[in-house]
């Protein structure tokens, strides 16, 4: 008992350090029924989930992000491919629940929930490792005279969607065998098989204190074979009190470490507190070698979308980790497409394999989901996803920006070719028209619009142009002239114009935009591409009428029409509409603790804010980086350290009552970067090997040696 003693005191020691700090709570005064007024935790690979389960009892979700069920290959993959629910622990008191509070101690990493009963306060701590597969929950009892139960509550191992009427069924699904309770050395297991082979287990042990009781979790899973249990009940077994003090610790600095790679600081508190949230939201869900982020990443709930999604939430969900100099968090993506470019070759038709990849809309982690589309093949009775031609494309930009805010070579020979072959099945695509300028001699699904399916979507159309122009610039940086460099050129060149009309750009060639469109999948030539920006005065009006035009068909208007909307204000320089724009989404979408749902948990949307608010501080676009470009009239006084940029510059800067007062810029790698200071009369030093010169526009070129620093500040 004295070991046990010194062991919650030591824990107790360890928490009270990271407390001491000044650091950040959020805080939710009355927790709900569901997810998304819970409070979380996550290491990449677990997580747990809190809330209220009824009126005697709190859960605490347990999640795992790789878990997924891992069928043969054929259509029904969000079936047979499907991301597996795990259950959750039921905490079980003897008198009703008065009130449920819960705080999310963001830098420290782990929740507490406060319960407050007739018998007194019950308190439950939650802590995801950071470098273990471990989650400690403590029930702290002190305050607490009552009786409480904890139990182990299991979900069934069949696709989530099953369980929603709208969703279009497979004829035949076999359901996973039941799993199974059970104890061994002490320890209670749930042990879940597969019928694909192998399975995986929830294990815990209980350690009791005066004070407090802590729990110990773990949850193994094997693809293959059934070694799984004994070796997540062996891994419990021996995590010993030593190991969870020494555990700690290593979480501390783990998230210290994190939290020190950048840093924003704005005047709204508000949007402090959510911007705070989704970066301690990211390292949560996944880490440099941990699953990609799916669209539930840890917290998992009944959702009709257990899989990837291709056609934008997987882009939109890396969008913030590289400003925010996270390099680390966008590995997750970029293994995953480094580890599956087989399954990206067999998604195209077998004509095109040898020198081709796409992706569909959906898929399990190991990214097979066929496209159809081939010259002179019917694909009528296709699905909407099985037509869509650019998703690959467009997530291989993340893949690009992962490289060009790093800056490394090894990166772009990785990426190079993924991005040649994602560009080869479109041109096995191309026809010229009579004009004799290239289109796409198939239809084409453009993502979210019911009448989509047509000749020359926008959609295709700008994710083309990206792809043209980003390989002829890759070439040109390593003066490589491929073979077909010629090829992309004159493709660039002469492919036809995006397809507009009256009221700004159109779906697709002789389709307009008629009815209410979430997605901006017809304007992303605007956002996130700029190949037409606001620098092009001539084409202000139209990016302008576009814009307002989709915006005013609110009917289907979705929380990451407001994220897109506000990125496109931003790029404008209107920092007061892409803040309108981010209010509504705050106020009308986003849930009490931050995450977002379409009728299920869909983590794309907050994530994509946190974008929106770093492109109101810095931006980089059409060769050219800006600093505090469409900072809102009422944010005065704002500040940004480290922000990373094209060109691997880190980035810091200083705003003080409207006026930008100092920037500083540091190479991580030798290069040159136009900068757009807004600093009037600029009085500028550098700290190491580098030049700069101002040309007559205002703009500062910085030629940097890696390791130099520039600072700019006001002359006096």
């Amino acid at each position: 008992m004295r070991n046990l003693y010194i062991f919650f005191i030591s824990i107790l020691c360890v928490i009270c350090r990271a407390q001491g700090q000044d650091k950040p709570i959020f805080h939710i005064p009355q927790l709900g029924k569901s997810i998304y007024e819970g409070v979380f935790t996550g290491n990449g690979l677990l997580g747990t989930m809190t809330y209220l389960k009824s009126s005697q009892a709190v859960r605490i979700d347990i999640g795992r992000t790789d878990i997924y069920d891992h069928r043969e290959k054929n259509r029904e993959k969000l079936f047979n491919k499907a991301r597996l629910s795990l259950g959750h622990f039921s905490i079980n008191l003897d008198v009703n629940i008065d009130s449920i509070g819960g705080d999310i101690f963001i830098q420290q990493a782990y929740s507490q929930t406060n319960i407050k009963t007739s018998d007194g306060m019950l308190r439950i701590k939650t802590t995801t490792l950071s470098d273990d597969n471990i989650i400690l929950i403590e029930v702290i009892k002190k305050d607490y005279h009552g009786n409480y139960s904890f139990d182990w509550c299991p979900d069934s191992a069949i696709s989530p969607r099953m369980k929603f009427d709208y969703t279009q069924k497979p004829t035949y699904y076999t359901r996973n065998p039941e799993g199974k309770s059970g104890t061994s050395k002490g320890f209670s297991f749930y042990n879940q098989e597969l019928l694909a082979g192998g399975g995986y287990a929830t294990v815990y042990k209980k350690m009791l204190g005066m004070d407090n009781d802590v729990y110990v979790v773990s949850v193994g899973y094997n693809q293959v074979n059934k070694s799984y249990l004994k070796e997540t009940i062996d891994y419990v077994d021996h995590f010993d009190s030593k190991d969870i003090i020494i555990a700690l610790e290593k979480h501390q600095n783990w998230w210290r470490n994190y939290y020190s790679a950048s840093s924003l600081s704005l005047p709204d508190k508000i949007y402090q507190r959510f911007y705070d949230m989704q970066l301690y939201k990211l390292a949560s869900a996944t880490r440099t070698n941990k699953p990609a982020i799916d669209l539930q990443g840890p917290w998992t709930s009944v959702t009709p979308w257990p899989a990837y999604w291709m056609n934008l939430n997987m882009q939109l969900t890396y969008s913030p980790v590289f400003t925010s100099n996270h390099l680390d968090i966008a590995n997750s993506l970029i293994q995953m497409i480094d580890q599956n470019v087989s399954n990206l070759r067999e998604n195209v038709p077998v004509a095109y394999r040898y020198n081709s990849i796409a992706i569909g809309r959906s898929s399990a982690s190991d990214l097979w989901s066929p496209v159809l589309l081939e010259k002179g093949v019917s694909i009528s009775d296709a699905s909407d996803g099985e037509k869509e031609l650019g998703n690959l494309l467009w997530l291989l930009h993340s893949y690009y920006s992962y490289y060009r805010y790093g800056m490394q070579e090894e990166v772009y020979d990785r990426l190079f070719p993924l991005l040649k072959e994602a560009v080869n099945y479109y041109l096995h695509l191309l026809e010229k028209n009579e004009s004799g300028k290239y289109h796409i001699a198939v239809k084409t699904y453009s993502p979210e619009y019911k009448y989509g399916y047509a000749y020359d979507t926008n959609y295709d159309l700008a994710i083309l142009r990206w792809g043209l122009r980003s390989l002829i610039e890759l070439d040109d940086e390593k003066n490589s002239k491929d073979p077909l460099y010629d090829r992309w050129l004159d493709v660039l060149e002469n492919l036809i114009d995006f397809p507009q009309g009256i009221n700004g750009y159109l779906i697709a060639k002789d389709v307009p935009y008629g009815e209410s469109h979430r997605h901006y999948s017809h304007l992303m030539m605007i956002y996130p591409f700029y190949e037409i920006n606001w620098d092009q005065k001539e084409n202000r009006v139209l990016i302008e009428r576009s814009i307002k035009y989709w915006q005013s068909k609110n009917q289907f208007l979705q929380g990451y029409s407001f994220t897109g909307a506000a990125s496109m204000y931003a790029m404008m320089g209107r920092g007061d509409d892409a803040l309108a724009s981010l209010d509504n989404l705050l106020k009308s979408y986003i849930k009490k603790n931050t995450l977002y749902a379409e009728s299920g948990p869909v983590i794309e949307t907050p994530l994509a804010a946190m974008t929106s608010i770093q492109e109101l501080c810095l931006q980089y676009w059409n060769g050219k980086l800006r600093i505090f470009p469409a900072v809102p009239t009422a944010w005065k006084d704002i500040s940004f350290k480290r922000f990373l940029t094209d060109g691997a510059f880190l980035v810091s800067a200083k705003r003080k009552n409207g006026i930008t007062q100092t920037l500083e810029i540091e190479s991580q790698h030798t290069g040159t970067i136009r900068v757009e200071s807004g600093i009037l009369t600029p009085m500028i030093v550098i700290k190491g090997k580098g030049k700069y010169e101002i040309d007559l526009d205002g703009i500062i070129v910085f030629t940097l040696n890696k390791g130099s620093r520039a600072v700019v500040y006001e002359k006096k």
